[in-house]
């Protein structure tokens, strides 16, 4: 009994020292459960202030809330102070920082700019292979102004140099440049090339590159090319609730109310958690079904509360109360 005590006891340190896997956290994610994820996060870093793998999830699923950001925030600057040479904590300070910045306003970006600049620099330096920390930097190239470090040319030198390390992701950050320059045809191309060959990473990275690209044509008013891209992108993945929504937005882009009602119920059935409601009580106001575009919208601000598609709601919202 006493030696078990002891062996125990040897043990602690041990365990308290554990690093958490991603796979521990993309388990729980790919079930959505996200309250699950950020309860383990704190508990792994309660026991292990450097538990990287834990403050980079925590990061990303809590970025979004400000209270939740700050304090995050403190764990992840703890982390690089105590493994300064650690590529995944500077990647979550970075984020972080990000996500701050972005919702402080255009003065905001440039007070942190040089931080997140510099985080996402370290993260690159200290994990050279990490697909997240290139592709960070990547966007951050992509969508800084000038006096801050951003350029286009900085962002191809850096998915030309990922893609000795990996010829596929580097193929995709490449078309991410392509995407923002607004050359759709190249990014269609290049992503065309691209081939997962079972990488699990590799497929889904894939996926979000296409449903970005495909957005960025709606939002440049080529509405045709975006439809056109979903349905064929559908004709390949019948299950993918975002390829759906996309096609919906095509649709409700073009006028043709009722095939977008039908695509986005599609999406919504297949990831009920999908942030869709908006667009379908739009769809739903654009046919005159009033009692369907309210239910749609009250639905959308049960969890968007802040922002432009939020206030228009609220207002269609009330505007609609009054007609029925």
């Amino acid at each position: 009994m006493k030696k078990n005590l002891i062996a125990a006891a040897c043990l602690l340190p041990l365990l308290a020292g554990a690093q958490s896997t991603d796979a521990e956290f993309r388990a729980l994610l790919k079930e959505r459960k996200v309250a699950e994820a950020e309860t383990l996060a704190n508990e792994r870093i309660a026991k292990n202030v450097k538990d990287e793998v834990a403050i980079w999830h925590l990061a990303n699923l809590t970025s979004g809330d400000a209270a939740k950001r700050e304090m995050t925030i403190k764990k992840a600057e703890a982390c690089v102070a105590a493994l300064p040479k650690s590529g995944k904590c500077h990647n979550a300070l970075g984020r972080l920082y990000g996500a701050m910045a972005l919702s402080s306003g255009t003065m905001a970006m440039m007070k942190y700019a040089p931080r997140i600049k510099e985080e996402f620099l370290a993260a690159v330096e200290f994990d050279p292979k990490s697909f997240e920390a290139r592709r960070d930097l990547n966007q951050y190239y992509l969508q800084a102004p000038g006096i801050a470090g951003g350029s286009v040319r900085k962002a191809i030198a850096n998915a030309e140099d990922f893609g000795k390390i990996n010829a596929a992701q580097g193929k995709l950050l490449r078309a991410e440049v392509h995407i923002y320059e607004k050359e759709f045809d190249k990014a269609d191309a290049v992503l065309a090339g691209i081939q997962p060959a079972g990488d699990e990473t590799i497929g889904t990275s894939l996926q979000q590159a296409w449903i970005s690209l495909g957005f960025a044509m709606i939002n440049d008013k080529q509405v045709p090319k975006a439809q056109s891209l979903f349905e064929r992108l559908l004709a390949v993945d019948m299950n993918n609730a975002a390829m759906h929504f996309g096609l919906g937005r095509a649709q409700l882009e073009n006028k043709m109310i009722d095939g977008a009602i039908t695509s986005m119920e599609r999406a919504l059935k297949i990831d009920p958690k999908l942030s869709g409601h908006y667009r379908l009580g739009l769809a739903y106001d654009a046919k005159g079904d009033k009692p369907k575009a309210l239910a749609a919208f009250q639905q959308f601000l049960t969890y968007a509360t802040t922002g432009k598609a939020a206030d228009d709601a609220r207002q269609r919202v009330d505007a609609l109360k009054k007609t029925l």
